[in-house]
């Protein structure tokens, strides 16, 4: 009795001296690296921002370079437009110039037409003037002076061609002062027309001028949205290189954060002897083992991954052993287990304590000891009751949680006594 009682004591010591070496250790890698999965998630959901951000603003830029070539198709049709109205204008002023050549004729047809005028009517007028003075011209008397038929002839021929003098004096003088109305008219109307061509001209002037401002505008636009576009995208690409190196430093620091856990873990634990502590303490029946069973919700065969150790809800559930927080889940309704954590202990070992009541409250990359509260017992996920599911994992592969408790004693699923180890 004396000797067990010695054993004991030197085991308490021993453990004593174990975890003053193993804590402070623990803290002391948890302190120089602040490191955590969940800084490590923030930083990806900054990149993944960052990145959606640039993903729009590449898509802005495309748009914007989508309408930069628009705008230079319709700078392009504007200039087309520009040399057609140039073109127009050419031939306006060349029907001015034609218009200008047309009038100036005109003008000395109507000078030389008004100069005929002005001959006829003074020939017309020289021979009104001879009949007044000659006392007007009687044809009956000329042709009584006859003193032969042959007389007569001659006169009446004299009297015919008098006549006939006078009437075309009449005729040219009528003629020429029609001409000359109709040329004035047609002076007037092409007046008129050279003044809608000069109207029309000066409104193609100035919408071309119009249309060249526009176009020198739209493209001044569109440049400056172009070159604010690729300016932001260029520091979103910084901003996502910069916050891609900061997730590979954090990685990087994280992973060396578990390595050195796992260094210190193996100088000084030995993972397979008796210091697990057991999670539920003073609850020692199991209602399901590691292994093939009968599943208790679908009556089906199938492979059990861990251990279910029943307890009322609420309660506590502390840490099997000394290590680092991997995972915390938060969403009772993502996964089978319910509310959730897992720790790595080092040198692959880790333990999962599954459908408790709520979150655990323990974060991920805390550094937690053995012994260690970290959630309570409930029924959450895919349970048919309050229970913990406690499951080892070794380099990733399940194993029977059992085994890390040598010397202790379960009660089985079926009421019989079965030993850890």
């Amino acid at each position: 009795m004396k000797k067990r009682t010695q054993r004991i004591i030197v085991i308490i010591v021993a453990a004593a001296l174990l975890l003053s070496v193993v804590i402070p250790a623990l803290s002391v890698i948890a302190g120089a690296s602040s490191v955590t999965k969940n800084d490590i998630q923030n930083i990806k959901n900054e990149l993944s921002d960052i990145q959606s951000q640039k993903k729009e603003a590449e898509a802005r830029l495309k748009s914007i370079r989508n309408d930069l070539s628009k705008a230079k198709e319709q700078v392009e049709l504007i200039q087309a437009q520009v040399v057609l109205t140039e073109s127009e204008i050419n031939t306006s002023q060349a029907i001015l110039d034609e218009y200008d050549r047309e009038i100036a004729a005109k003008e000395l047809e109507i000078q030389k037409l008004k100069e005929q005028e002005e001959s006829q009517y003074q020939e017309f007028y020289q021979q009104v003037r001879w009949m007044e003075e000659t006392g007007g011209v009687n044809y009956l008397s000329i042709l009584f002076e006859a003193n032969s038929f042959s007389d007569m002839l001659d006169y009446t021929m004299l009297i015919s061609d008098i006549m006939d003098y006078s009437d075309r004096i009449i005729t040219e003088l009528e003629a020429t002062q029609k001409e000359l109305s109709e040329v004035q008219a047609a002076l007037e109307s092409d007046r008129e027309d050279q003044a809608l061509v000069q109207q029309d001209l000066e409104a193609r002037k100035k919408e071309l001028e119009q249309r060249r401002t526009e176009a020198q505008a739209l493209l001044s636009q569109i440049a400056a949205s172009e070159s604010e576009y690729a300016a932001e995208a260029k520091k979103l690409a910084e901003s996502e290189a910069r916050i891609n190196k900061e997730l590979k430093d954090a990685e990087r620091k994280y992973a060396a954060q578990l390595a050195a856990l796992e260094a210190q873990q193996n100088a000084n634990i030995n993972m397979t002897s008796g210091d697990w502590h057991w999670p539920l303490p003073g609850r020692y029946k199991i209602s399901s083992l590691f292994g093939g069973r009968i599943d208790p919700i679908n009556g089906r065969r199938d492979n059990h991954t861990g251990t279910d150790i029943p307890a009322p809800a609420g309660t506590p559930i502390y840490a099997a052993k000394a290590g680092v927080v991997t995972t915390v889940n938060a969403n009772k309704n993502s996964s089978s287990y319910g509310y959730y954590c897992i720790i790595s202990h080092g040198s692959g070992y880790a333990t999962l304590y599954a459908h408790q009541r709520q979150v655990p409250v323990v974060k991920e990359g805390q550094t937690v000891s053995k012994g260690q509260l970290i959630g309570y017992v409930g029924t959450t996920g895919r349970s048919t009751g309050n229970h913990l599911h406690f499951e080892l994992r070794v380099n990733g592969v399940r194993n029977d949680v059992l085994k890390l408790y040598p010397g202790m004693t379960f009660t089985s699923p079926g009421g019989g006594r079965i030993n850890g180890g």
